[in-house]
């Protein structure tokens, strides 16, 4: 008798993990974040600098922010800004994000394009409005060459901020 319990556990646990697979496939879907692709392979990219108040203002609400106690011990997240200027996007200084906060070197799993106009509306009170407003605008790019689903098992305590990026 305790073989056959002993079984339909294995056979629970196996159907669960089943399951939570698929669930994490269809919640990757939602996870996506309109934008374009914040990287180009083909030209070479001059990057323009932000000003030194810009810099101190994103660092300070970087390291503030809810969002880096829930970054993955191992994860780096790129957030670089961008402009237009003559009708063609300029890419700006961008910041390394990891679970200690602003880091100095990594190869992200994700890279996040914000439009640099919202540097000035952002403070420690409005961060996710800002960045759910920039989402809904079009100027808030997100671009990965991490398979999603690995994303998502990696990125899953950062799933309970999705309503900051409009999702």
């Amino acid at each position: 008798m305790d073989m056959n319990k002993s079984k339909k556990k294995k056979e629970l646990i196996i159907a669960l993990i089943f399951i939570l697979v698929i669930v994490a496939i269809i919640l990757i879907k939602e996870f996506v974040i309109t934008g374009k692709s914040v990287t180009s392979k083909t030209q070479e990219v001059k990057i323009y600098p932000l000003s030194a108040s810009e810099r101190i203002k994103v660092a300070s609400i970087i390291e503030s922010s809810e969002f880096i106690k829930d970054v993955p011990k191992k994860g780096i997240i790129s957030l670089r800004f961008f402009d237009f200027k003559e009708g063609e996007r300029i890419w700006q200084d961008g910041f390394l994000i990891g679970k200690k906060g602003i880091l100095n070197e990594g190869k992200p799993d994700i890279y996040l394009s914000l439009h640099s106009k919202y540097i000035s509306q952002l403070n420690n009170d409005n961060f996710c409005e800002t960045i759910r407003k920039a989402n809904q605008n079009g100027d808030l790019g997100f671009y990965s060459e991490k398979n999603e689903a690995i994303l998502l098992i990696k990125y899953v305590g950062m799933l309970k901020h999705r309503d900051c990026f409009g999702f």
